[in-house]
């Protein structure tokens, strides 16, 4: 187990593009950790909202074909 904490904070820390600044921003991993979940959350509500306004868009989508045809059929 330790093997893998260890093999965890040195791909954390690595000279990745995101390395440094996590080394700077992160004392440790459960601060990191605590931000993620926040940024998680985050992402799921962000997510949530774009599957309403999808779903928005398809009904308006549906009711103007819907039209289309009615204006169709009476041609």
């Amino acid at each position: 187990m330790k093997k893998k904490v260890k093999k965890m904070m040195e791909w954390f820390y690595d000279e990745s593009y995101r390395g440094e600044q996590n080394i700077a921003e992160f004392k440790n991993l459960y601060d990191l950790v605590e931000k993620l979940q926040y940024r998680l959350e985050d992402m799921e509500s962000e997510h949530m909202q774009l599957i309403v306004r999808i779903a928005h868009l398809e009904a308006e989508l549906d009711n103007h074909e819907h039209e289309l045809r009615s204006d169709q059929n009476h041609i």
